[in-house]
C-alpha cells in the first residue's frame, strides 16, 4: 500500500510549550509512510497508517518508508499526546465544525480528514483556515495514550 497523499504536521500544544518526542516503534507488514503520515497502532501493537475508522492514534511518521516494511521493522514516530494540535487537510469545508464541535472525525484513505464521517473517529477540529479546508485537530477518544 502506498503512503497517503495528504500528511499532517505538528502545530502547537494547547497545554504547554512541549513538542512531540520522537521514538522508534515496530512497523506492521507493508507499512509505507511519508513524513507526517498519521499513524495508529494495530491490534498487535504495530504501527500502521491511519485511514477510515481512526482509532488508537499514536503520532506522526518522522521518517519516510518508500519500500513496504516487514513486520517489526523500526519506524521513527513523533508521539502525539493530549492537547497537541496537528494540522492537516479536510475533504470539505470544516469551518462549521471548528471550536471542538463535539464530534470526532475519521480520515479518508488518502490521509485527509473525512468531513462526512463524524462517528467513531479520533480527531476533534480545533480551528480551520483556507475556507475550512486546512484543519487543526486534537486527538480525542480512541487514542493510544
Amino acid at each position: 500500500m502506498a503512503a497517503p497523499t495528504y500528511t499532517w504536521e505538528f502545530s502547537e500544544n494547547l497545554f504547554s510549550d512541549s513538542v512531540p518526542k520522537i521514538i522508534t516503534l515496530a512497523a506492521s507488514t507493508g507499512l509505507m509512510t511519508k513524513v507526517g503520515t498519521l499513524l495508529i497502532t494495530d491490534s498487535s501493537g504495530h504501527l500502521d497508517e491511519a485511514t477510515a475508522t481512526v482509532v488508537k492514534i499514536i503520532g506522526l511518521a518522522a521518517e519516510e518508508i518508500s519500500v513496504a516494511a516487514t513486520e517489526g521493522d523500526p519506524v521513527k514516530v513523533a508521539v502525539i499526546g493530549p492537547g497537541m494540535v496537528i494540522k492537516g487537510t479536510s475533504d470539505a469545508d470544516a469551518s462549521s465544525r471548528s471550536g471542538f464541535y463535539g464530534k470526532l472525525f475519521d480520515l479518508n484513505s488518502d490521509g485527509s480528514l473525512d468531513y462526512a464521517d463524524a462517528g467513531n473517529g479520533s480527531l476533534s477540529i480545533y480551528r480551520t483556515e483556507d475556507s475550512g479546508l486546512t484543519v487543526y485537530c486534537t486527538v480525542g477518544s480512541g487514542a493510544a495514550f
